[in-house]
């Protein structure tokens, strides 16, 4: 059995009866009308994010997202400082034709980043989503705009690893002197704890933000991730409604049904393999070694992780992505009430087999998890909700200043999918703009080390290559 991190999530309604008066014996809430936690849907993007090579505009919904849900995180945080709490947001799911609430985490921030929360824009075709993302500490906070880089090709490696140790990361342009100079792809050293997010670009209204690379966390020592749940529209108007939260998916069972939604900047998880889904954008995630539209550092680790010790675990993948594909019943279930439906009866051994979730007093109390918990005093509670607050208003003010854009408009590059629900989308910028930005409420610390022991590895060699007659060779 894989490791397990935790992804979580139940109700607390301290509302009235919904029908009648108190003392009366109700009948059943109908199923469609209660909130149902999921054991499937996006990955929080704090959590962990697809790198797409793309740069493509994001996902473009026909309704307006409802207000923001009140929280209340659970009384047992993970131990460690590196541990920051991130807030939900809504995310369109298609199949509903409406919106699902992405939970909060619990994350280890990445060392010397600070976190920029994606949003939804008002556009003319509705409402399209901006990507987050983790950008780097400096003395004075700037986020810098650029005109679209050049479209990437020869992305993919140009053959086997020259040794077992090491993996792939994708060329990329850099903006220097007021041109794009295109980096070379090359070979890095993969490290057993870390993860290596190479440097990209990410779309928004006002322009491209560079994303420098950067070293991770493993999933498994990343935190806690709390589970999406479907609200029912009279569940999340209520005035004064929130969520609490202490439900947990298993990471190990989450890896093996994992998706990449590119365009969305979302990994999904769970039962996502009918063919319907490819055709909207949602892919296994070992399709980025053939598509090359997009880079999946997770993917990347784990391959690097399990060649030694399992040779054929590429085709391992595949198979059992198959398997899941032709044979329903092998699918992993939708809900946490179907999983527990599903389990009734069965052996623990295949109890297992389809165990998504379990209550977070359960992992708490597992002493082979890779995370220690402590309890999370209500004054701290407090203070978290407080910073969640300071979150929505971050992202709120980086949605005004990034609809705030000057000169004429340039085209984006092409997508690779320009379905109903996505169009290309023009940026109104020729040449970089800086702008100085308020004090960001999620930091993470320096060094990073906390209960892990030590801090990242060196940035590699490569990515401080400045050489710009090298550089220009590379060019298109």
């Amino acid at each position: 059995m894989k490791t397990a991190i935790v992804l979580v999530i139940t109700m607390a309604l301290s509302v009235g009866p919904l029908y009648g008066e108190a003392n009366e014996q109700l009948p059943p809430t109908p199923a469609q009308e209660q909130p149902e936690v999921l054991t499937r849907g996006p990955v929080h993007e704090a959590f962990a994010e697809p790198v797409d090579l793309q740069v493509q505009a994001g996902l473009v919904t026909p309704n307006q997202p409802p207000a923001n849900i009140g929280e209340n995180p659970p009384a047992e945080r993970p131990t460690g400082g590196q541990f920051v709490w991130v807030p939900g947001y809504w995310a369109w799911d298609s199949e509903r034709n409406g919106y699902i609430w992405v939970s909060g985490c619990w994350r280890a921030a990445p060392p010397n980043r600070y976190w920029v929360p994606g949003y939804w824009a008002k556009v003319p075709e509705g409402w399209e989503w901006v990507p987050g993302f983790w950008a780097l500490v400096a003395s004075v906070q700037q986020i810098e705009y650029l005109p679209a880089p050049p479209a990437l090709n020869d992305v993919q490696q140009p053959g086997p690893p020259p040794s077992p140790d090491n993996i792939w990361v994708p060329p990329c342009w850099y903006w220097y002197q007021g041109q794009y100079i295109r980096r070379p792809g090359y070979w890095l050293a993969a490290q057993a704890d870390w993860v290596w997010v190479p440097s990209h670009y990410v779309w928004t209204p006002r322009g491209y933000v560079f994303v420098a690379g950067h070293w991770d966390y493993s999933l498994e020592r990343r935190g806690v991730l709390f589970a999406p749940v479907y609200f029912p529209r009279h569940i999340y108007e209520r005035p004064g409604f929130s969520c609490s939260l202490s439900v947990v998916v298993d990471i190990g069972m989450m890896e093996l049904n994992l998706f990449t939604c590119p365009r969305y900047s979302h990994y999904y998880f769970g039962d996502y393999y009918d063919d319907v889904y490819i055709s909207v954008g949602i892919y296994p995630r070992f399709e980025c070694e053939r598509r090359h539209t997009w880079y999946d550092p997770i993917y990347e680790h784990d391959r690097w992780r399990h060649r030694r010790t399992e040779p054929g675990w590429e085709e391992h993948e595949r198979h059992e992505y198959d398997l899941r594909r032709t044979d329903r019943n092998l699918r992993p279930p939708r809900t946490y009430h179907e999983m527990e439906t599903r389990q009734v009866g069965l052996p623990e051994p295949q109890r297992r087999n389809i165990q998504m979730a379990e209550p977070l007093s359960t992992v708490v109390a597992d002493k082979r998890s890779p995370l220690k918990f402590e309890q999370n005093k209500t004054d701290a509670r407090q203070k978290l909700s407080r910073k969640a607050t300071d979150v929505r208003k971050f992202s709120e003010e980086r949605n005004r200043w990034e609809s705030k854009s000057q000169g004429p408009k340039t085209v984006q590059p092409p997508m690779e999918h320009k379905g109903p629900m996505t169009q290309p989308r023009e940026v109104n910028l020729t040449r970089p703009e800086r702008v100085n930005i308020p004090s960001p409420p999620i930091v993470g610390k320096r060094g990073g080390q906390g209960i892990f022991g030590k801090g990242p590895p060196s940035r590699p060699a490569d990515e401080q290559k400045t050489d710009v007659k090298d550089a220009h060779k590379d060019r298109k």
